[in-house]
């Protein structure tokens, strides 16, 4: 009985890449590692000869023959293909213990093998683990993968996913509208400081668009708070389509101006291991955040992977995924594959399903992707595309909505996104685009948002001193008048004055 129920979990990884395969993505002479999911209460001891023992916790079962045989002959198995360093796969303590246990976070260990070869062999060699039962539930690869009213911003224009007026790109003329449709919902929110998007990605660099906004952050393979991005500008890129500073007269403008960005680097350079991204998974929660953005793509998905992602979604963090740059049919990539993440594929000018998008049943939504032009380095801009450009457009609205809607939750989410999108390519539902391109002012009207305070210049949700000094620089009479929108004029008659200042007051939050 026990043989076959660990046959049943072996058959499961039949697919996976092997530990050679996966060896081509981290550098010579570096341990290649594999997942091990124990039994519950089990306990691992390592000997003095550098041997691993998986008995059974005493303090909760008592011991028997079978228990410690099972043990001896697990413990020489593993010997003899060398494994070493076996570790907690999560390195720190997730912060609620009860729902990590409850998702298994607290039996995933990785052990580490000194070449492919050695790996290879011990998930081979699953097959005579399994007879021994007891401490071992699952064993697999720790698989890799990688990375997926307009504002006075000076290169706007360059932004056809914002405000598509028909503008040619790399040689395509655009169709008139066919972007997330952003700018009206900009009259109702343009983000808060109190949400805070993680970015799970290659690294941050400090951009002048939202270094301000820049919370300390995490390196999981480096095990430390430097997060300089390491691959191409990837995560700044991503982190500017979300959350560039919008209307301040330098650069773009991102979907959502105001949220706190948590940079997490869960690669090494552009490639990296799924064991990492699940540690950067827990690590985001337990710090506060509420939105997960993983422009990523990795093939396999390991359960623990998995398991990481339905922690966050069960302490209620909203989770959006790139569907992966493989132009396949029915290959969405982890995590996006997963039930719990918002799975984006992407678009071009056109609102055309683009090529390199993946697809699949587990597409949720739609968004552009083809040359989009973000933040690069710590001052400059350029193109890149992917499905690691849509995804960060949905997150962006993610931290739209939750601004108005402050207990918004990973269904309501995913729900209130789906029924209100642009339907394009085929009608209804698709394996290309989901339900359609995202739509952000029908998104975050569907909420029935507060309209905002008159007094709220800034759309962050309050009227406080920022207001205050927006309209400070504005006093006086408004320029050309009045045919320009006069932003602090409250009572439209063409200046600002100590009457607007008044009403400013009237409407003050602190």
């Amino acid at each position: 009985m026990i043989r076959s129920q660990l046959m049943s979990s072996i058959l499961a990884f039949g697919t996976l890449t092997s530990a050679s395969a996966m060896a081509e993505v981290v550098a010579a002479g570096d341990p290649v590692r594999v997942i091990l999911r124990t039994a519950p209460d089990v306990r691992i001891h390592e000997d003095r000869d550098g041997g691993f023992w998986l008995v059974p916790d005493p303090a909760r079962s008592r011991l028997t023959t079978a228990d410690l045989i099972a043990a001896r002959l697990l413990r020489d198995r593993l010997f003899e293909v060398r494994a070493t360093d076996l570790r907690p796969l999560f390195r720190t303590t997730p912060a609620n213990v009860d729902l990590a246990r409850a998702n298994r976070l607290d039996r995933y260990f990785v052990i580490e093998f000194p070449n492919a070869a050695s790996a290879d062999a011990a998930i081979t060699d699953v097959g005579d683990l399994a007879a021994i039962g007891g401490p071992v539930e699952a064993i697999e690869l720790d698989a890799a993968g990688g990375v997926a009213a307009p504002p006075d911003d000076p290169w706007f224009g360059f932004q056809y996913g914002m405000s598509n007026a028909g503008q040619n790109v790399a040689g395509q003329d655009g169709i008139v509208g066919a972007d997330v449709n952003v700018l009206p919902a900009w009259d109702w929110t343009v983000g808060s400081e109190d949400v805070v998007v993680a970015v799970l990605d290659s690294g941050v660099d400090p951009h002048v668009e939202f270094t301000d906004r820049l919370l300390p952050g995490w390196n999981v393979p480096d095990a430390n708070d430097q997060f300089d991005d390491e691959c191409g500008s990837h995560g700044t890129h991503v982190s500017g389509i979300l959350g560039a500073r919008g209307d301040n007269d330098e650069g773009i403008a991102g979907v959502a101006w105001r949220p706190r960005i948590m940079p997490v680097v869960v690669t090494n350079g552009c490639t990296g291991l799924e064991s990492w991204v699940a540690e950067g998974i827990v690590w985001a929660v337990d710090q506060g955040a509420d939105i997960i953005n993983m422009s990523l793509q990795y093939s396999t998905g390991t359960e623990a992977f998995a398991d990481a992602v339905a922690y966050a979604d069960a302490a209620g963090v909203i989770q959006i995924a790139a569907a992966g740059n493989t132009g396949q049919a029915d290959d969405v990539q982890a995590p996006a594959r997963f039930p719990e993440t918002i799975a984006v594929a992407a678009t071009d000018n056109r609102d055309l399903h683009a090529s390199f998008s993946s697809s699949g049943p587990e597409i949720d939504l739609a968004a552009p992707g083809w040359r989009i032009y973000s933040c690069v380095g710590s001052t400059s801009y350029g193109y890149k595309s992917g499905t690691s450009m849509a995804a960060p457009f949905v997150t962006g609205a993610v931290a739209l909505m939750k601004t108005v809607t402050p207990d918004l939750d990973p269904v309501t989410a995913r729900v209130t996104l789906m029924f209100n999108t642009e339907d394009v390519e085929s009608l209804g539902f698709d394996h290309l685009t989901g339900t359609g391109r995202l739509d952000i002012e029908a998104a975050v009207l569907a909420l029935d948002p507060q309209p905002p305070l008159p007094g709220d210049l800034d759309r962050d949700g309050v009227v406080d001193g920022e207001d205050f000094g927006i309209m400070l620089t504005g006093w006086g009479p408004c320029p050309s008048d009045c045919e320009e929108a006069c932003v602090g004029d409250l009572n439209g008659d063409c200046r600002i004055d100590g009457l607007d200042l008044g009403l400013l007051f009237v409407d003050w939050t602190g």
